[in-house]
């Protein structure tokens, strides 16, 4: 595991440890990390439960819900099945063994499996690609506001919330939404947590690329990058019953063990078979599978270098990503106050951002993408988002040894 991974990883880790939940990492043969799961939890589709209490010994069901219709959270903290092993197992060895009760193969899958790891959904790589950077004296956003797009369109995102002081900047008139809870101020000055101002500057960029459209940021991911993958669905499907978005931006994701599609997300497109969804592609520079970017019914979306004619190096691509759109050096609104490095080359140097950063990742490509499809759909009263999802697609760019390429309007 490279040191700026570990770093994120370790930030994740003890966001989770403060509010009682033990997160670990699984380890590919290269050390890199293969999924994030939480410590002795599995997801089940209710159709499977009582065949796996009955055939793994000490598996039961969690005292807590899933809060997704149809998937079940079990324990799996006393799960012990081979004398060879005395104690509980961890849960990658206890999904080995369910594997072979179920006859599924070792290798990578696309069929949605009986029962999985409770993994960690997270913004991506597991954060953006880089730290926020001052924005080299830019006082506006880049790409700058578009003209007048996307009236009557919401474009719902879930993300870090937004900074109570996001209202300055003329172009979030539009935005609104949960906010994110406040910094701990140290020797006088607001101390800008890691990922904070995350949802600010997504919103923003779905801002100027459909000024007209109402832009809704929930705080789904508080006081960190990531959160478990049924209670990011659950909050999901409420923000769906509350705020009715014509399409959802989802600006992270997930990697799953076997590369298997994700339960939750999977009952997720059951459920709302109609939704929108423009998910992140990733930011680790390879072609693994990212969910729900990833799926089929998802609109993936890759970044592409600050000149547009390139893949950002971050980027993650492959025949699942739908589309790439600008992710690298974009400004946009951002925090007040203190930001310490975590992450080298800057790493432990200090900066003071008034409200503004310039910042990369396909999780700032993805809210793009949403303003053009809020865009389309504004211009064809009457239809849908997945229509107008079609029509960005249908319009885009392809660009060599990328893919195809949607840019600012």
């Amino acid at each position: 595991m490279d040191k700026v991974t570990a770093s994120q990883f370790l930030i994740l880790k003890d966001s989770f440890t403060r509010k009682g939940v033990e997160i670990k990492a699984a380890l590919t043969p290269a050390g890199d990390i293969d999924y994030i799961y939480v410590v002795d939890r599995l997801l089940a589709r209710a159709e499977n439960v009582d065949r796996l209490l009955d055939e793994v010994p000490g598996l039961r069901r969690a005292e807590e819900e899933s809060g997704v219709d149809g998937i079940v959270r079990l324990a799996a903290d006393e799960v012990s099945v081979r004398q060879s092993a005395p104690g509980a197992m961890p849960v990658p060895e206890v999904m080995d063994f369910i594997d072979e009760r179920f006859g599924i193969g070792p290798g990578p899958t696309d069929e949605v499996m009986p029962c999985t790891q409770l993994g960690v959904a997270y913004i991506t790589k597991i954060t953006a690609a880089e730290e926020p950077q001052l924005p080299g004296g830019a006082t506006g956003p880049w790409p700058a506001q578009a003209t007048p797009g996307g009236k009557n369109v919401k474009i719902g995102m879930p993300d870090t919330g937004l900074q109570s002081t996001y209202t300055v900047h003329s172009w979030m008139t539009n935005v609104t939404g949960e906010t994110e809870p406040p910094f701990v101020i140290v020797g006088g000055v607001e101390r800008i947590r890691p990922y904070a101002g995350h949802g600010t500057f997504a919103a923003g960029v779905a801002a100027c690329t459909a000024p007209d459209a109402t832009v809704y940021v929930n705080d789904h991911f508080t006081e960190s990058e990531g959160e478990e993958e049924d209670v990011i669905v659950r909050k999901i499907n409420e923000l769906i019953a509350t705020q009715s978005p014509h399409l959802v931006c989802l600006p992270a994701g997930l990697y799953t063990r076997k590369n298997a599609p994700s339960l939750p997300f999977s009952q997720l497109h059951t459920q709302h078979p109609n939704l929108t969804l423009v998910a992140a592609a990733g930011n680790d520079s390879w072609d693994r599978k990212f969910y729900p970017a990833a799926y089929p019914w998802a609109i993936g979306v890759g970044a592409l270098a600050t000149g547009q004619q390139t893949r950002a190096w971050f980027s993650n691509f492959g025949s699942w990503v739908d589309v790439y759109a600008l992710g690298q050096n974009m400004v946009n609104a951002y925090a007040f106050g203190e930001y310490v490095y975590q992450e080298a080359p800057y790493a432990p140097a200090t900066e003071i951002f008034n409200g503004i950063a310039r910042w990369s990742g396909t999780s700032f490509a993805a809210p793009l993408v949403a303003g053009l499809i809020a865009r389309d759909l504004a211009l064809h009263p009457g239809t849908t988002a997945a229509a107008a999802a079609q029509a960005v697609l249908n319009n885009a760019v392809n660009i060599p040894q990328v893919g195809k390429a949607v840019f600012p309007p």
